[in-house]
């Protein structure tokens, strides 16, 4: 039992490493990516709220790193107005069976995919308001998934975001986000102490790899590591798939 122990202990810090790593080489993916990974360890539906809270302690980082940068107004603009729909969708989260929730997940990592390279050809001027209306379908899919400032991006670029007021706006977005979310959870029956305290030591664990992260993004080029990233989350797209397809059989 000891030896499992150890194992499960291990495979969790090196996804959270991992992903890690993979979130400062690919700048928006490091939810997605901790989700895959850690799906097979602890369960579907268990992952949500576990990686949630591990993304709270790694954007404490980001955020303290780069809190001269954050855009405040922006972050307003599209925290308010998504608010009520990340509690809406980590609401109604809690009550899908696992199947549901495996076909979620899937179907959006496949997706992103294509909604990414689409977004990344579009330029897109926006203000506040444009913001602000951006915020509706953001939190809509981020109350249940990872992965959603991809929609955001070219807005937050229309707007005048670049470099590091990008990333400290980004990193602002996702701190409140995984708050948000972590207390719905916490409420409901779905995060209990156990997983509550995975996702604190996991958030921890990943702290060290965006260093690592910064060093390939230096000496890896940019389309490599986009089409590694690009075949990593669509193989975990099918790894959902597969479990909500198990779960109906």
């Amino acid at each position: 039992m000891g030896e499992i122990d150890f194992l499960f202990i291990f495979l969790v810090v090196a996804a959270a490493f991992s992903s890690a790593v993979f979130h400062s080489f690919s700048g928006f993916a490091g939810g997605l990516v901790l989700a895959v990974m850690l799906a097979p360890l602890l369960g579907v539906k268990e992952t949500v709220p576990v990686v949630a809270t591990a993304l709270i302690i790694s954007n404490i980082a980001r955020v303290w790193a780069f809190r001269k940068s954050v855009a405040v107004k922006e972050y307003l603009a599209v925290f308010v107005t998504s608010l009520p729909f990340i509690v809406l969708s980590a609401y109604v989260y809690v009550s899908l069976p696992i199947g549901v929730v495996a076909l979620v997940l899937g179907l959006f990592l496949l997706v992103s995919i294509p909604l990414n390279r689409s977004l990344k050809k579009k330029e897109v001027k926006v203000g506040l308001r444009g913001l602000a209306l951006a915020g509706i379908p953001y939190g809509i899919v981020s109350g249940s998934t990872f992965g959603a400032a991809v929609m955001l991006a070219p807005f937050l670029v229309g707007a005048g975001l670049a470099g590091e007021m990008m990333i400290g706006t980004v990193a602002m977005l996702g701190f409140s986000l995984n708050v948000t979310k972590t207390i719905v959870f916490g409420i409901s029956p779905l995060l209990t102490n156990e997983l509550m305290v995975t996702g604190v030591l996991i958030g921890l664990c990943t702290m060290p790899g965006a260093y690592v992260g910064r060093w390939l993004v230096r000496n890896t080029s940019v389309r490599v590591h986009s089409r590694f990233m690009e075949v990593f989350i669509a193989c975990g797209g099918l790894l959902f798939l597969y479990e909500a397809y198990q779960n109906w059989v």
